[in-house]
């Protein structure tokens, strides 16, 4: 292996630290990236940066500042805390990557006067022979949200994307993402020693409120997508989460119609429930398949699942949910399609029973869904995407697939039209 590097290009990577992503193939780095870096990893004090949605957050800061921290801190203790457990893995596993490439090892034996080994290399933990102080916590470790962390301590823990669509979604999994900061900012860093906080705000009142102000860098500011990739994010994303992912602001939700979903699992002895596809044939719209039962406790088992593009590529998975869930029948509009998806259904052995809309989109879901609405239990494999369009409906705004096609379910499927407490099956 040649040694291609120098002490002066050693110094130039301590001041322009995304180019060490260059030698790695992430050129799509910036000077930005270097300000995130140096920002979150050279600092005493715990920071945080919020920036927008396809900014390269994680590769910069998590990914390549982990690498920047071996290469001129080779014996602190880094946790990588991401929301689940395999998201961290994920990017201890890059990070294992990377340090194999021929060009990374010559620079750090540019600083250090030798190659880089791994002593452990593992799924989440790595251990470099860099490292001279002996610790049971190793170089990188992953941690999630949903990992115990106790008994590890860190000389320094970056928590990466710890917030979200979960945490729009679910005031207990806000709750329990609070819960899990306060144990990692009390007990899992090591006293005096920083936390740095990066990522994108979901909800106004979730777990950022527990971080120092950040710094914030929206789609504007970053510079990275073009005026047509944001015009395409704004018509694919509902207006409140745009404003949350794109412009790092929050939307008053005080008109929203549906706060706060229950969630149940669903019981697979339940039989006989009943299906509604909202069918959508160009990209500027979602398909949304809804699927309902009556339980005997009264309470409505519902999913929802969206997909974005023409439907004949969602057939499959169509069948298989009708299936899975052993639906009866499925619901769909008569007069959208002159009947050709109703046809192509009842090839796939699928009862389908059609109807004509004729009541007003948002009569029918601040009526039918709205009515419905304390009454459901969403099981937790119900598309993120969904319940945000669901959460985020207002009159006129798209996407509002979602809460359409849970609304025709309501309506045609329960008894919601009398307004009272007196749900019942059709059939």
């Amino acid at each position: 292996m040649s040694d291609v590097f120098t002490a002066d290009d050693v110094r130039l990577f301590a001041k322009k630290p995304h180019l060490i992503g260059h030698i790695v193939g992430k050129d799509r780095l910036t000077m930005m990236h270097s300000g995130w870096i140096l920002y979150g990893w050279c600092s005493r004090i715990s920071r945080a940066i919020q920036a927008h949605r396809g900014s390269y957050k994680t590769t910069a800061v998590a990914e390549i500042g982990s690498i920047f921290n071996m290469l001129f801190r080779p014996d602190e203790r880094i946790a990588i805390v991401r929301k689940t457990y395999s998201a961290a893995a994920e990017v201890t596993q890059t990070i294992a990557i990377m340090m194999q490439m021929p060009e990374l090892k010559a620079l750090f034996k540019a600083a250090h006067g030798f190659y880089p080994k791994p002593v452990i290399e593992r799924e989440g933990k790595l251990l470099y022979n860099f490292k001279s102080t002996v610790t049971p916590e190793g170089s990188v470790a992953a941690h999630g949200l949903d990992y115990g962390l106790t008994g590890k301590h860190y000389d320094r823990i970056l928590l990466d994307d710890f917030v979200t669509l979960k945490d729009r979604v679910s005031k207990a999994e806000r709750d329990k993402s609070k819960e899990v900061l306060r144990e990692i900012m009390t007990n899992i860093i090591d006293p005096g020693q920083p936390v740095t906080f990066i990522g994108t705000p979901w909800h106004k009142s979730d777990a950022w409120e527990l971080c120092p102000d950040p710094l914030k860098w929206d789609v504007f500011k970053a510079g990275i997508l073009t005026e047509e990739e944001i015009e395409q994010k704004k018509k694919t994303t509902t207006p409140v989460l745009y404003a949350a992912n794109y412009l790092l602001q929050h939307l008053s939700d005080d008109q929203a119609l549906f706060r706060d979903p229950q969630f149940c699992v669903w019981d697979p002895a339940l039989r006989h429930s009943v299906a509604q596809l909202d069918a959508a044939y160009d990209g500027d719209h979602f398909n949304a398949f809804t699927v309902m039962k009556k339980k005997s406790n009264g309470r409505v088992q519902a999913l929802g699942k969206v997909y974005p593009g023409n439907v004949k590529d969602w057939y499959d998975k169509i069948t298989e949910y009708y299936k899975k869930y052993w639906c009866d029948a499925i619901y769909n509009e008569s007069n959208a399609d002159k009947g050709f998806l109703a046809d192509e259904l009842r090839k796939r052995k699928m009862n389908v029973r059609e109807y004509p809309e004729k009541e007003n989109k948002h009569i029918k879901i601040s009526t039918h869904l709205y009515r419905l609405w304390p009454l459901i239990d969403w099981d937790p494999d119900t598309d993120d995407e969904y319940l945000e369009q669901v959460l985020d409906y207002r009159e006129g705004q798209e996407p509002d697939d979602a809460p359409d096609s849970a609304a025709s379910l309501a309506r045609v499927a329960f008894n919601t039209a009398k307004g009272d407490n007196s749900i019942l099956w059709e059939f």
